[in-house]
């Protein structure tokens, strides 16, 4: 939010302060209202002075241009040329001198034009980047004082603040709520804006009706007409005023609503009261399905649950959030119906969000507004138009206030805040700074009873006036001190230990961690999980019916996620679209699903995402598919976290393979007999859709299951001193059969000598008889207790063959 100082001293003296707004911004941001920015805008007018021209003569080279003398006072007179034709002798003119620094970087210096020397430049109101268009210079009336800043005299010398105002303070939402907070700060004067306003003796309540019916969204509503008004352009001084906070001039009504809102944090609407139908102002919900266009045009459909302001017949405000085109105020408008009101938080926010409509009032009734100003709002509004517009400002106003807004009061000991911020509090330090809060205070016994202003809604408990008293009587001063070692600190959260170790291990293999939104669009990640079935059958729980969230921001978040293989697969594929060819990346989330009495469930998953190879490290002999590296990748987890148990497992019906992933490249993770998830290379059709031209795979995983009895205890086991023996054996086995399977067998029929087995190679060659391939296994065996004997290896590898030749029909190549 943009704050104006020339504003602000209207309410609370900060003259110290133009000549350094730093120690005024770093008060205000050591009490919670950070300064982002500070804009003194004198310094773009510095060396630009007014000036009178004596004598105006043509330059002796050039036809099309003048030499003037000018004044800028106290005897100064300067030589200058000047190509406009609009100025003569005894005009005021707005002078640039050298040393000035106009829009555009553009550096006024003394110089030769034509061979006569020029000490400056006669300035055009575009020229100072006041204007967009400009017929030649400007010319000033003629009691503009000659020598005087033109920042001071065009109301241009003023210091800007450009605020961060935090939810809880919506008290600073404007010029007069953060004057209470300098006010505050510093124990200055604070001075209220008149709210008189001279109403005439006629009725508003006779000229336009009021029925409130969702009086539990609107505890408060105040109205009042004013006839006769003349619609047309701002006074200098109310555009000036917009202007410095950033605000555009529309006209003189509008131009007011707005300012009075800046100014008291109090937003109001102004209806052309010919055109509220019935000659009646009725707030209630909307009617589900009804048409609304807003006053820029924008045609929205209502849900039913926003609150509106209505005429007889059809809705003509969203209530705190934006007028309709059809009641607007215009330049034909001559009677103005005025409304000021204080709705719920929650129902400017939620109908806002909804529709995605952001205003400065929809912001400022979100974080919400003081109830105990809406009538003086209105008052201000409706003084000022009359000042502005003209028109009779009826009396006998609206205010519907049938249940007052009050504060509950906070009791509180002076120990109590002593104890919270370590040092001793003083009871005439709290006191004062409380009452300057506008807190009432009474005091019995060692209890005081404090009773919030309404306008500070974030006051509500004892602790909330200890940060008060903290604040005000400065941070810097609570001691540093380190706390008691009593009692033993607490243990970390085991899912945290786990979910840190498996990150680690994961970076350790070249993989980088994402963080996506838990929302995703419904829509499109149906499209994308396809059959829910298939992921069902790889042990993941996922649902029809999706966890929608109430409030979504838009269309495309709207939906707790069921998967995290669908933000993986997104952030595959604008990687590769950013140029990136090659990558690998991990996600350590929670999906979400529905259970079957309705219930939501949170589970924790591990994804996983690798696309492209890395070329410098590629050997393109050795072109097997990616989803192996995903696949080494989980196993080495596995063995990190102790599970010896698992087998990847390939469904035989091809329609338990997710439609996202290839059909032949897909594979089931079964841990201790229970499937935990899945890995699974990219459908080729789905990379070509998307325009990713090269390849890539997916993994996705029940962490909720993998970390299931951990951390399992390791069994340390001393290093034999007998020799191991190494057996290779080649099979020509069919393609068909799983190695897997074979190695299985071979485990169970080495028995307990067997310390480990492992495939070191593979041909399928020219050589090979047609659906076979040669597959070499070897065998290191080992007695912990003594060494092998020929006849001990003999009996194994036997055993292994006749297993193997049993089973499988396998012999020996």
């Amino acid at each position: 939010m943009k704050i104006s100082l020339k504003w602000l001293q209207d309410y609370v003296d900060v003259t110290e302060f133009f000549q350094k707004p730093e120690v005024l911004a770093e008060a205000l941001t050591r009490g919670g209202l950070e300064v982002e920015e500070i804009t003194n805008r004198a310094k773009d007018f510095n060396h630009v002075v007014i000036g009178h021209i004596l004598e105006k003569d043509k330059h002796p080279n050039a036809d099309k241009l003048s030499l003037c003398r000018v004044s800028t006072g106290e005897g100064v007179v300067h030589q200058i040329v000047c190509g406009a034709q609009n100025h003569k002798a005894g005009d005021r003119v707005i002078v640039a001198l050298p040393g000035a620094v106009l829009p555009g970087n553009f550096a006024i210096k003394k110089s030769a034009v034509r061979g006569v020397d020029s000490a400056g430049m006669l300035c055009s109101l575009k020229e100072l980047g006041l204007a967009t268009e400009s017929d030649g210079i400007a010319i000033l009336p003629a009691d503009a004082p000659v020598g005087k800043s033109y920042a001071e005299y065009g109301g241009y010398d003023d210091v800007t603040f450009e605020l961060k105002v935090t939810a809880n303070r919506a008290d600073c939402l404007s010029h007069f709520g953060l004057a209470r907070e300098v006010s505050t700060l510093f124990g200055k004067e604070l001075k209220a804006p008149k709210a008189d306003v001279a109403a005439s003796g006629k009725s508003t309540k006779s000229e336009i009706a009021l029925d409130v019916k969702a009086f539990d969204l609107c505890p408060r509503y105040t109205g009042r007409s004013i006839k006769g008004v003349k619609v047309g352009p701002s006074p200098a001084w109310l555009k000036q005023r917009l202007e410095s906070v950033g605000m555009n001039s529309i006209n003189n009504i509008v131009d007011v609503t707005n300012y009075v809102m800046m100014e008291l944090g109090q937003p109001l609407h102004a209806f052309d009261a010919a055109f509220i139908g019935g000659k009646k102002v009725i707030v209630d919900r909307a009617t589900k399905g009804e048409k609304f266009v807003t006053l820029d045009g924008t045609e929205i459909t209502l849900t039913g649950d926003e609150l509106t302001i209505r005429d007889a017949s059809h809705p003509v405000c969203l209530a705190g959030v934006v007028g309709g085109k059809n009641s607007g105020v215009s330049d034909a408008t001559t009677d103005v119906f005025l409304e000021a009101a204080y709705f719920l938080p929650m129902s400017a926010r939620k109908t806002s969000r909804s529709h995605g409509i952001d205003t400065d009032s929809s912001y400022r009734f979100s974080r919400g507004v003081d109830p105990d100003g809406t009538l003086r709002g209105l008052n201000r509004a409706a003084a000022l138009i009359a000042e502005v517009a003209g028109g009779e400002v009826y009396g006998d106003n609206h205010d519907f206030y049938p249940n007052p807004v009050k504060k509950d009061p906070v009791t509180i000991t002076l120990q109590t805040v002593t104890d919270r911020l370590g040092y001793e509090a003083e009871e005439f330090k709290f006191v004062d700074f409380m009452k300057r809060l506008g807190c009432q205070v009474d005091k019995k016994g060692d209890v005081f009873t404090v009773l919030p202003p309404t306008f500070r809604f974030d006051i509500e408990q004892d602790m909330d006036l200890v940060e008060e008293y903290a604040r005000l009587n400065g941070y810097e001063h609570i001691p540093e001190s380190l706390p008691k070692f009593a009692t033993a600190p607490s243990f970390h959260d085991k899912a945290f230990m786990l979910n840190r170790t498996t990150s680690e291990l994961l970076r350790a293999e070249g993989f980088q961690q994402a963080v996506n939104f838990a929302f995703v669009g419904s829509k499109a990640q149906k499209v994308f999980m396809g059959n829910l079935e298939c992921l069902k059958a790889a042990g993941l729980s996922v649902n029809e019916k999706e966890i929608r969230l109430l409030n979504p921001l838009n269309e495309e978040l709207d939906v707790m996620r069921s998967v995290l293989s669908y933000g993986l697969f997104k952030n595959l594929n604008n990687n590769f679209h950013s140029g990136n060819m090659n990558g690998r990346l991990f996600e350590i989330g929670s999906a979400f699903h529905v259970k079957e009495d309705g219930s939501f469930v949170e589970g924790s998953r591990l994804g996983m995402a690798i696309w492209g190879r890395a070329s410098n490290l590629w050997n393109k002999s050795l072109d097997y598919p990616v989803v192996y590296e995903l696949k080494a990748a989980v196993e080495v987890l596995l063995k990190s976290l102790n599970i010896s148990s698992y087998t990847w497992v390939t469904p035989a019906n091809k329609s338990d393979v997710p439609e996202f992933l290839h059909q032949g490249q897909f594979a089931q993770l079964l841990v201790e007999g229970k499937k935990v998830g899945f890995i699974g290379t990219l459908h080729p059709i789905l990379l070509d859709d998307n325009k990713i031209r090269v390849p890539g795979a997916l993994a996705e995983l029940d962490l909720d299951q993998l970390y299931k009895g951990q951390p399992r205890p390791y069994r340390i086991q001393s290093i034999s001193k007998f020799p191991v023996v190494e057996r290779d054996f080649a099979f020509v086995m069919p393609k068909t059969l799983k190695v897997g399977d074979v190695m299985k067998d071979i485990r169970k029929a080495a028995g307990g000598l067997l310390l480990n087995v492992d495939v070191f190679d593979l041909y399928e060659g020219d050589k090979m008889e047609a659906g076979k391939k040669s597959v070499a296994i070897r065998l290191w065996l080992q007695d912990k207790n003594a060494t092998l004997q020929e006849a001990q290896i003999t009996e194994v590898t036997n055993k292994v063959l006749e297993s193997l030749k049993k089973n499988f029909d396998l012999s020996v190549r």
